[in-house]
């Protein structure tokens, strides 16, 4: 009798794998749940034009790159040592533009060598024109959300220049160790960028949305290098001295593709978990 009632070693398996689906719940779900975010993304991503609005926030940010180097380089100056800051943001331009690398760094130090002392009120003027593409990249940003309200243009300047700040705390922070600096030089603008809608997110949704954001920026840095060296196109050749503006903003709108992109994953998740709720 005690014999026969003892549980089977197959009963006993079946009832660990029950305990183990139970905890990390049913790869077949998860994949349809990822797939159904994905397309949720992609239809809502076009729904809002947002290839469109990449290449304006790409024409922008010719004028804005700038003023956004100079002014995070002059705003850490007066925390951390001048060339300590200089350093880490042509480190970061190395990291982020695979083309033009050379053109910006040499219009940075050029421009730094011929400026004086830099008061408060130049500084804010600085940051205030760093801020004409962030403004737009910030609006579209909010657009991924269906249930996020516009904001009108004293508020979203002061949340481009709130991106700044961000930009210029992770800077401080990232003087800590060269291993906090690669992560946060990956993940800085994806995760800043999408704290802009004017709506509650989850820092979860957050997460994984610059998560995409950002390994779909390391891909895309790699391919476009290798684009660019692998002799398949010349742009010097069609477009003269302007050969490497025109291979800038074309990774700028790449980039900010992959940027509005993940905002839009983000922004899917947090449709999905609402509805839920429900």
């Amino acid at each position: 009798m005690a014999r026969a009632c003892r549980p089977t070693p197959q009963l006993g398996s079946a009832s660990r794998t029950m305990r183990l689906r139970s905890m990390i719940g049913d790869p077949r779900e998860k994949l349809r749940a990822s797939w159904a975010i994905l397309s949720d993304a992609v239809r809502r991503f076009g729904d809002t034009r947002a290839s469109e609005a990449a290449a304006s926030i790409a024409f922008y940010t010719v004028f804005s790159l700038f003023p956004l180097l100079l002014s995070l380089i002059i705003g850490g100056s007066f925390i951390l040592e001048s060339e300590q800051v200089q350093q880490w943001v042509l480190e970061v331009v190395v990291e982020f533009f695979p083309v033009a690398q050379q053109l910006i760094e040499r219009n940075i130090r050029g421009v730094l060598e011929l400026r004086g002392t830099v008061g408060l009120v130049a500084f804010i003027g600085l940051a205030w024109s760093a801020t004409g593409a962030l403004t737009i990249l910030a609006r579209n940003i909010n657009r991924a959300w269906t249930e996020a309200s516009p904001r009108n243009f004293f508020q979203d300047r002061l949340v481009a220049l709130g991106m700044v700040g961000g930009m210029a705390v992770m800077l401080v922070i990232s003087s800590i160790s060269s291993a906090v600096l690669n992560v946060l030089a990956r993940l800085d603008v994806p995760l800043v960028g999408e704290l802009a809608p004017n709506t509650k997110v989850r820092w979860s949704e957050v997460f994984w949305g610059a998560l995409v954001a950002t390994c779909a920026g390391e891909i895309a840095t790699n391919g476009f290098s290798w684009y660019l060296s692998s002799g398949i196109v010349h742009y010097e050749l069609i477009y003269g001295s302007l050969g490497t503006v025109v291979a800038l903003m074309l990774w700028i709108y790449i980039g900010v593709q992959i940027i509005l992109f993940g905002a839009h994953v983000s922004a899917a998740i947090a449709r999905r978990t609402a509805a839920g709720r429900r």
